[in-house]
């Protein structure tokens, strides 16, 4: 038998020309080749982060050398949008000072990781950085703003 590559060139590009150029037609066709070529595989787990999202605690304001009522929370999802657990998120004050309950943090089953934040001694705005590196490249960043 021929080889796969002279097989395509010779039938299966002429077919994909003759047929209707609708992506059912083209995927219908790919799929047939797949006998020609060999077998075809499409992993799709993916536990890398694709995105971050901040989904709780932005913009909150309260007193001096206080704890924010309400958490700094991030969502990490894959390229598909499902939650992904046991990603590290690093979490930083880039300016405005203050505490921040724990850095890095996990996240959950659900996708989510949180820290609590102090205000610091002086009255102002602050500015909380978050990132999550994995594998082999920065994936995501996101800041919260809180004003003391």
């Amino acid at each position: 038998p021929p080889h796969p590559v002279v097989l395509i060139k010779k039938e299966v590009v002429p077919m994909l020309r003759s047929l209707n150029r609708s992506v059912a037609a083209r995927a219908i066709m790919l799929a047939s080749m797949s006998a020609f070529v060999g077998a075809c595989t499409l992993t799709t787990e993916n536990n890398d982060p694709a995105a971050m999202g901040k989904t709780n605690g932005d913009l909150q304001t309260a007193p001096v050398n206080t704890v924010l009522a309400l958490p700094l929370e991030v969502l990490v999802v894959n390229q598909f949008g499902e939650p992904l657990s046991n990603i590290t998120v690093n979490w930083t004050i880039t300016s405005g000072g203050g505490v921040l309950s724990a850095t890095p943090t996990l996240t959950d089953a659900s996708g989510k990781t949180s820290v609590t934040y102090t205000t610091g001694p002086a009255t102002g705005s602050a500015s909380i950085n978050t990132s999550c590196a994995h594998s082999y490249s920065l994936r995501a960043a996101r800041s919260w703003n809180a004003v003391a």
